[in-house]
């Protein structure tokens, strides 16, 4: 990186003149932190902030990270409850001919799909071939 970029740059970063900037590098012998940290300490800058990490006794962290485990597991459950609640409002239904031939909750037929993925994917694949239609709709209450 020229002189003149690194200028620039210093300049944007903390928010000092062209003048300042160059003095503050050339005092540091172009390092860039260098020069930040001469700046700070002449007043130009606000102090450098750094991230500082806090120690908390072992029983502290561990009760934080349990109560964060709970409110996970509540959401998840909480998820889990409200999409099989709406996989059994709905339904997939096989239609021949403008017929049900077909009429299952969207959780039962998750659950063929998985225990049986191939079986049900030449069976739907033949279904097409034999004229059904497939939907999945909302059962009415």
């Amino acid at each position: 990186m020229e002189h003149f970029e690194m200028i620039e740059k210093l300049c944007g970063k903390a928010g000092v003149t062209r003048e300042e900037a160059a003095d503050a590098l050339t005092r540091a012998n172009w390092d860039m932190l260098e020069a930040l940290v001469l700046l700070e300490q002449d007043g130009k800058i606000p102090p450098l902030t750094s991230s500082v990490a806090t120690v908390t006794p072992a029983r502290s962290r561990q009760s934080a990270g349990e109560k964060r485990s709970a409110a996970d597991g509540d959401a998840f459950i909480e998820r889990t409850r409200d999409l099989l609640e709406k996989s059994l409002a709905y339904s997939f239904i096989v239609r021949r001919q403008g017929k049900e031939v077909l009429y299952l909750p969207v959780l039962v037929g998750i659950a063929i799909v998985l225990a049986s993925f191939r079986l049900s994917a030449l069976a739907l694949v033949l279904g097409l071939c034999f004229g059904c239609r497939y939907s999945v709709e909302k059962r009415a209450q």
